[in-house]
């Protein structure tokens, strides 16, 4: 924030054996909300919760998840279970439920959309928007069956979408167009993106962002090594893009 990024805000941050045992779920979390692991990778361990009903919360699938459940899970994440590194225990991120704008949301059947961008320094490089589906459980992940769509980084286009091997232009299950769609706030967005490695220290970063309905886009990751799928959704090579901005490969 002291860098001028607008990212989420921060419900609670669990790490090590002494605070698991002092959280409370019921007491701590709100309505909605998501919990990731700090190192976690490719969507592994990222858990959503859309409602509340007295002491449960309801994921987007209509699954019931209990005290006992959350508390289970975090400490599945303290323990390092799906940390994406060598180390041996991880923390647990809670955060405010984003609720998509809805002209983004519009798109997708369940879940939230994001783009992933890659930054050089202050240079955004190459964008892709990605989508969640049915078989990514909600999640915007490719590896787990999401959409892939890259984006025009002049303009905000969408011009070729891929999921695994095969190549989209509308939705598997809203039946909605994806090619040809603008980003929202596209020049915010890489405002926002280039700013990010900067306030964390990073050199060469994958900046997420999702657009909330009342806050526009907000940053709700910054990877240090994001993966360079990219290159296969946009056809497009990373070397040739720091060329183009000038940065020494």
């Amino acid at each position: 924030m002291e860098h001028g990024v607008a990212t989420t805000g921060t419900v609670a941050v669990v790490s090590g054996y002494g605070q698991l045992s002092d959280f409370k779920p019921e007491k701590v979390l709100p309505d909605a909300w998501a919990i990731k692991p700090a190192r976690g990778s490719q969507g592994d361990g990222i858990l959503l919760a859309v409602r509340r009903e007295g002491n449960c919360w309801f994921k987007g699938s209509g699954t019931r998840l209990t005290i006992d459940d959350v508390h289970n899970h975090v400490r599945r994440i303290v323990d390092g279970q799906f940390s994406g590194d060598a180390a041996a225990d991880d923390a647990a991120l809670i955060e405010p439920l984003i609720r998509a704008d809805p002209e983004v949301a519009g798109l997708v059947d369940d879940g939230l959309p994001d783009i992933r961008v890659i930054c050089r320094g202050p240079h955004p490089l190459m964008a892709m928007m990605r989508f969640p589906t049915n078989e990514s459980d909600g999640k915007a992940n490719l590896h787990q069956g999401g959409i892939g769509a890259g984006v025009d980084m002049e303009t905000g286009v969408l011009f070729r979408a891929k999921q695994g091997g095969k190549v989209l232009t509308h939705h598997p299950d809203t039946g909605v167009s994806l090619i040809g769609f603008r980003i929202p706030h596209w020049e915010k967005v890489k405002d926002i993106a280039g700013r990010s490695g900067p306030a964390v220290g990073l050199g060469y970063c994958g900046v997420d962002i999702v657009h909330d309905k009342t806050e526009g886009p907000l940053v709700i990751e910054v990877n240090a090594h994001p993966g360079i799928e990219i290159q296969n959704t946009t056809l497009r090579g990373l070397k040739g893009q720091m060329m183009l901005v000038g940065e020494e490969f």
